[in-house]
């Protein structure tokens, strides 16, 4: 054996070994990683993915606009932070079905699931690794047409140009091998190109298969839902995924350039584009399986760090212990929402919080079966809000114009669906006067709709005696010990009885005569 042969052995052996060490490091670093996270119920991943689409799923939904959260009422209730709450999903397809069932309020299903985890550590351990793995590093299209590129009969041709040199070369050596590097040389440039347009499509492909492939595994597992449609047509041609993955590795380049040489992408492409298209509703069934698999282990894991409870579907809506799910530490509140409210008391008090957190458990409970509350009882139904109107630059609205634009929404119902609204000091972008009359008219408009079911809060405590015949008057309030102002965040029968506002004042420590001034000309008004 020469030096040189030596050498290059040796370099071989080097590179394999060193690849499995890297390797079996990551494998045994991944185990004590899923190990921790299974006995404390960490967050596995933290990352931050620049390159998330948590909405793909959700939008690819035909549902009409007034059946889904809208953007309003999304962003009044930061329910981005909710989601991010909830968020402890493995899979790209989890965070997409998670989103997607708390956006439009569709419930997830098989809670059943769920009762089956304690008794089953080991295969709760399987089915978490097998999330794992498939991981958030490509996110689902769940749209076919993405699948644009035509297989053309010029590819066959190629692929045969390697073997006819071949041939040759057992007549003509010399020219036989310069057509074997010559096919090769133009074949590679062919699959690079023609790789880099459809790139995209490969990782779509690469996840399709993965998501057929452990699907058929993890419906197969004693405490998992059924996966009631055959795999048959896809199982065999989803294993053949491998082949369509680049690995960034030495050895990882060398297959690429021989999966180039032969035009294996394009060939694998066209049959897998072929094979999916055919079956592409069994492969978004699959998405929705193992994105609800996903789901639940995050409800899962939500529950394990939170105090909840089951909601109830009653003919009414009562909660008693109810907090603001992203309040830690929050008051608790028991209310009977069986009637219309109007909510009254000063700022900071907790109208706005109170509402936000009977919204959102409204919502959790529809979506993830899940609430922050003692005791839950609701009727299912739609949730919008009008909260935190503010100026539109872009736009040119003022806070009033926008204020209308949020109200107007709440016009525009289905009459055989439940709905809640939730307004938050209404017209507060106007006078006093035109204020409390269009306060009035538009109140005692939605009271007369039947399937409607209202929480308003005002400072305007005309309004509590104009509208008491119809809508039930509740308040939050505080008190001023020793100079300072204190609130207890617990909801009261009856309207506001209190004003610290000029409290307030003097306790910031505005300057004396404005306070005096302030206090005299309140004692006007009221003479």
């Amino acid at each position: 054996m020469t030096s040189n042969t030596f050498f290059i052995l040796l370099l071989v052996v080097a590179l394999v070994g060193m690849t499995l060490i890297t390797e079996t490091v990551r494998r045994i670093r991944h185990q004590r990683m899923l190990t921790y996270h299974l006995e404390h119920f960490t967050r596995f991943d933290t990352t931050e993915n620049p390159h998330a689409i948590y909405d793909a799923y959700f939008k690819s939904q035909h549902i009409a606009k007034n059946m889904m959260i809208d953007d309003k009422t999304w962003s009044d209730l930061s329910m981005d932070l909710v989601f991010d709450k909830l968020n402890a999903t493995y899979t790209s397809m989890g965070e997409n079905h998670l989103y997607s069932a708390l956006r439009l309020q569709t419930p997830l299903v098989h809670y059943e699931f769920l009762e089956q985890l304690r008794k089953h550590p080991n295969q709760h351990r399987e089915i978490v690794k097998r999330l794992v793995d498939i991981g958030k590093s490509i996110y689902p299209n769940y749209d076919k047409d993405i699948f644009e590129q035509q297989y053309q009969g010029i590819y066959a041709f190629l692929l045969a140009m390697p073997f006819v040199g071949m041939v040759i070369s057992f007549f003509n050596f010399g020219t036989g091998l310069l057509w074997i590097c010559f096919a090769f040389f133009l074949n590679i440039i062919v699959s690079f190109r023609y790789n880099y347009y459809v790139e995209k499509d490969l990782k779509q492909l690469f996840i399709m298969g993965r998501v057929v492939r452990e699907t058929e595994i993890l419906s197969k597992m004693t405490i998992t839902p059924e996966f009631n449609h055959s795999l048959k047509p896809l199982s065999s041609i989803s294993r053949l995924r491998f082949l369509l993955i680049n690995v960034e590795t030495i050895p990882g380049y060398f297959v690429m350039v021989f999966k180039y040489m032969f035009l294996v992408d394009i060939h694998l492409y066209a049959t897998l584009v072929r094979r999916f298209m055919k079956h592409y509703d069994t492969v978004l069934e699959c998405y929705r399986y193992i994105g609800e698999l996903d789901s639940l282990l995050a409800v899962y894991q939500y529950r394990y760090h939170h105090d909840t409870t089951e909601p109830v579907e009653t003919d009414h809506v009562t909660f008693e212990g109810l907090t603001h799910p992203l309040i830690d530490d929050a008051v608790p509140n028991d209310f009977d929402f069986n009637q219309n409210v109007l909510l009254t008391g000063s700022n900071a008090s907790g109208k706005s919080t109170f509402m936000k957190a009977v919204a959102l458990n409204l919502i959790m409970a529809q979506a993830i079966r899940t609430v922050t509350a003692d005791k839950f009882q609701y009727v299912p139904g739609m949730v919008k809000t009008t909260m935190a109107n503010a100026d539109d630059v872009t736009s040119g609205d003022s806070y009033f114009m926008a204020e209308l634009k949020s109200l107007k929404r709440l016009f525009h119902q289905d009459a055989a669906v439940q709905h809640y609204y939730f307004i938050d000091e209404i017209f507060k972008g106007t006078n006093t006067t035109e204020r409390i009359a269009a306060s009035h008219a538009v109140l005692d408009y939605l009271n007369q709709l039947p399937h409607l079911k209202i929480i308003a809060a005002t400072h305007d405590i005309e309004l509590t005696e104009v509208l008491a015949d119809q809508y039930a008057n509740y308040h939050f309030n505080e008190h001023v010990t020793d100079g300072e102002i204190v609130f207890n965040y617990q909801i009261k029968s009856g309207p506001a009885n209190t004003r610290n506002a000029l409290e307030l004042i003097r306790i910031m420590q505005f300057p004396n005569r404005i306070y005096t001034d302030a206090q005299a000309y309140v004692k006007q008004l009221e003479t």
